[in-house]
């Protein structure tokens, strides 16, 4: 017995769009696809509010460091950045390489201080009224 995964409409819908993208491909168009940062949220929410939080008090720094409690770091203090540690959040790491993954943030490491950007498009999201 051969069972339908999908409806009739979703699969026209499908081919609809197939079509479209194809148009706008041999046209020099290209079709970008974004990715949702309310599934970051959804995915991992205590990192995504601790970050709302501090760009709601800070809300043009962009910057941020990862690390230990225990570390120290001696940065600019006419240049401000925010500091995520490893002991809040499980998975630090990874899911920071998600979030890049998503556009969301920018690898700017360097000195030996895994360092951070958060993109415009992030920000904002970041900033919308809950």
């Amino acid at each position: 017995m051969d069972v339908t995964s999908h409806s009739i409409h979703q699969l026209r819908e499908w081919k609809t769009l197939a079509e479209m993208r194809a148009y706008l491909g041999i046209r020099g168009f290209a079709v970008v696809v974004s990715r949702s940062f309310q599934k970051l949220e959804n995915m991992m929410p205590n990192l995504v509010a601790e970050m709302r939080d501090d760009l709601t008090n800070e809300p043009f720094v962009r910057e941020f460091i990862i690390g230990s409690k225990n570390w120290s770091y001696n940065g600019d203090p006419k240049n401000p950045i925010f500091s995520y540690y490893f002991e809040d959040h499980d998975n630090l790491k990874s899911m920071l390489k998600v979030m890049q993954n998503y556009d969301a943030i920018i690898e700017t490491t360097y000195n030996n201080a895994d360092r951070f950007e958060f993109t415009e498009d992030f920000a904002e999201f970041l900033l919308l009224p809950v």
